[in-house]
């Protein structure tokens, strides 16, 4: 959301711009803008709202070209106050995040329930640290990784990920061997690299299909796992207890909430950092210390 047309230009001044109506400077306008926009906004596109000779024109932009691009959540905090922005993001069931270009945000809770603090966030930030701790100087990647993972499991209905040691294989993880190894594994920061040194139409076009076949292993039943050097090793992974975890475990809670208390007791024996993701959006993560 922009109090003028020079925000939009300054945060997408090359990006793809496409109008779709002008309302009346009005609350009501919301109502309008988003049945138009919404079903548009995915894939790269979000909807601008400029206040613009008296009126609110929208549409939709490219808020990201591809994967390599810097998105504009992360560019507009370059604009300060002289340009003000407000940007409206989901961060999870009837909860909404406004936040503007001095880095400052707000949490609103559309329930009863007093809002706090996305944990989405911050929950993504320190698994990423752990799926990316065996490489060296990978802030890019782990900025793009970051903002990946965030956009896959905001449409997930729920998951798991774990991060093993590069030092741990298939043949020393136990009842691990049971999901689907895929060989080659899913070499995420390669691709990045790749794409990132070469900027070839092939390389970006590589590292676009893999970010598909993660959100299809996303999606999938079970734990994915990645290694600690941001690779997909494993998917379609289920674990059972050990006789000795099982006075551990509560039997409260849904299957994919038990299987997280299970990694959980896991940390520091196989896993180094474990995920959760509900149905309903609520994120969990802890990170072997």
């Amino acid at each position: 959301m922009f109090t003028s047309p020079d925000g939009l230009k300054a945060l997408a001044p090359s990006s793809d711009q496409m109008t779709l109506g002008k309302e009346d400077l009005d609350a009501e306008a919301v109502v309008t803008i988003l049945k138009n926009c919404a079903p548009l906004a995915k894939d790269g596109w979000a909807i601008f709202v400029v206040k613009e000779n008296g009126q609110l024109r929208y549409g939709v932009f490219r808020s990201i070209r591809h994967s390599l691009a810097t998105v504009a959540v992360e560019s507009m905090c370059d604009l300060g106050k002289d340009l003000p922005v407000i940007l409206v993001r989901n961060r999870g069931h009837l909860t909404v995040e406004l936040r503007n270009t001095n880095g400052e945000f707000f949490t609103v809770s559309l329930t009863t329930t007093p809002a706090k603090g996305s944990t989405l966030e911050k929950h993504v930030s320190s698994f990423v640290e752990a799926a990316t701790a065996s490489l060296e100087n990978a802030e890019r990647f782990k900025q793009y990784f970051h903002r990946l993972l965030t956009e896959i499991l905001q449409r997930c209905h729920g998951t798991l990920l774990a991060v093993i040691p590069c030092s741990l294989d298939k043949e020393n993880l136990g009842s691990l061997q049971d999901g689907v190894w895929p060989e080659p594994p899913l070499k995420l920061h390669n691709l990045y690299t790749e794409a990132m040194s070469t900027n070839t139409a092939e390389a970006v076009a590589n590292l676009h299909a893999a970010e598909i076949l993660l959100t299809g292993m996303i999606n999938s039943d079970g734990v994915v796992v990645f290694n600690s050097k941001g690779a997909v090793v494993a998917f379609h992974v289920f674990l059972q207890p050990q006789e000795k975890e099982r006075n551990s475990l509560s039997d409260e809670g849904g299957g994919r909430r038990r299987t997280y208390e299970l990694m959980k007791l896991r940390l520091k024996a196989g896993f180094a950092a474990v995920f959760f993701r509900s149905h309903d959006g609520d994120t969990k993560c802890e990170v072997s210390q």
